[in-house]
């Protein structure tokens, strides 16, 4: 078999093939397009297992290659750092090192999230943006009244008293531009967010595992959704403990000498599966009498942050029971100290 290595780009990717015996058989660049990395491909003397590092386009360049190569493997850029370093870096010394590893079988292989996973995940992460960007068109509005020396009479400056008191104050010239640019900006993005919020519940209704999830407090349609899309096939999570390394949620740890010590949580993995479980334990903590208890025991000796980040790890052992063995949430099982119940799913 051959073994390739791709310094993935978005214009071009560096090209390293070698046989099993360590002897290189192709080195060069190639455009980063379909027909021409095919070509390539069909121009090696024995099937290629072909290995890249992750990036924000390796599903282009996967369909490119589908049927192509006899298996794809993606890797985790900082683990083939820690694995191979290097002084020399550049495109060819990347590629050489993948290749390497591959025949040596000494990759750290990624995930490579399914097509159906991929589209779900960017139609959450596209509500995420739009959530995003209109906080900090509210941010911006309200930036401009501070400067102002306006301060708000009402508790939701959004609402209906809220903008009608933005309509009646005098403000300057520049300053009333501002705060009526983003008036518009938030209405359009209000549209937009209640738009994409509705295709996500009507896909939550069709999905099972979203209803499970839902029986958590603190999980919605929404929610639930960004959930599915960031961990994908739970299956391939063999324990509660790996799912939360994968979200970040475990501590640091350092050891040496027989002596160990624990950090902050590593915040590895998935950034945005992290948040939301975060959401979510802010809301689970007011909501629910399980989840308030355990949150009030762990404030009673340590920091409200890290009390919030104890509870989302706990309510991530919940998910991982609940999409493993298809069963709902139940309150007096958490207060016992227990992930799930395992009754018929609701």
């Amino acid at each position: 078999m051959i073994h390739v290595g791709v310094d993935l780009h978005q214009r071009f990717c560096y090209v390293t093939a070698v046989k099993t015996s360590g002897e290189v058989v192709m080195q060069r660049s190639v455009m980063n397009e379909p027909e021409s990395l095919r070509r390539l491909m069909r121009a090696l003397p024995e099937p290629a297992q072909v290995v890249m590092e992750a990036c924000g386009f390796w599903p282009a360049f996967r369909q490119a290659l589908d049927g192509q190569v006899a298996r794809l493997v993606m890797v985790h850029p900082q683990r083939v750092k820690a694995i191979a370093s290097a002084r020399l870096k550049n495109d060819r010394v990347d590629s050489a090192t993948l290749a390497h590893l591959s025949r040596c079988d000494l990759l750290p292989e990624a995930w490579m999230a399914d097509p159906a996973t991929q589209q779900m995940r960017m139609r959450v992460r596209l509500r995420i943006a739009l959530g995003r960007q209109r906080a900090r068109s509210k941010n911006l509005l309200q930036a401009a009244l501070h400067q102002e020396g306006m301060r708000k009479p009402v508790s939701d400056l959004f609402g209906r008293r809220g903008r009608q008191w933005l309509g009646e104050i005098v403000l300057s010239p520049a300053a009333r531009n501002v705060v009526n640019t983003q008036l518009r900006l938030i209405a359009v993005l209000d549209e937009l967010i209640a738009e994409q919020e509705r295709e996500l519940c009507a896909q939550a209704a069709a999905d099972p595992r979203a209803r499970w999830l839902q029986t958590i407090p603190g999980v919605g349609a929404y929610s639930a959704m960004v959930i599915l899309a960031e961990i994908g096939d739970v299956a391939r999570f063999p324990h509660k403990k790996s799912l939360a390394s994968y979200a970040g949620l475990v501590p640091r740890v350092r050891e040496s000498a027989g002596k160990r010590s624990y950090g902050g949580i590593t915040r590895a993995g998935s950034e945005t599966l992290r948040w939301i479980l975060l959401q979510v334990a802010q809301v689970a903590a007011r909501s629910s009498p399980a989840a308030r208890g355990y949150y009030q025991r762990l404030r009673g000796r340590k920091r409200a942050q890290v009390a919030r980040v104890a509870l989302a790890r706990k309510l991530l052992s919940c998910i991982w029971a609940l999409l493993c063995h298809g069963v709902c949430y139940d309150d007096q099982v958490f207060a016992a100290g227990q992930d799930a119940m395992p009754k018929a799913a609701r």
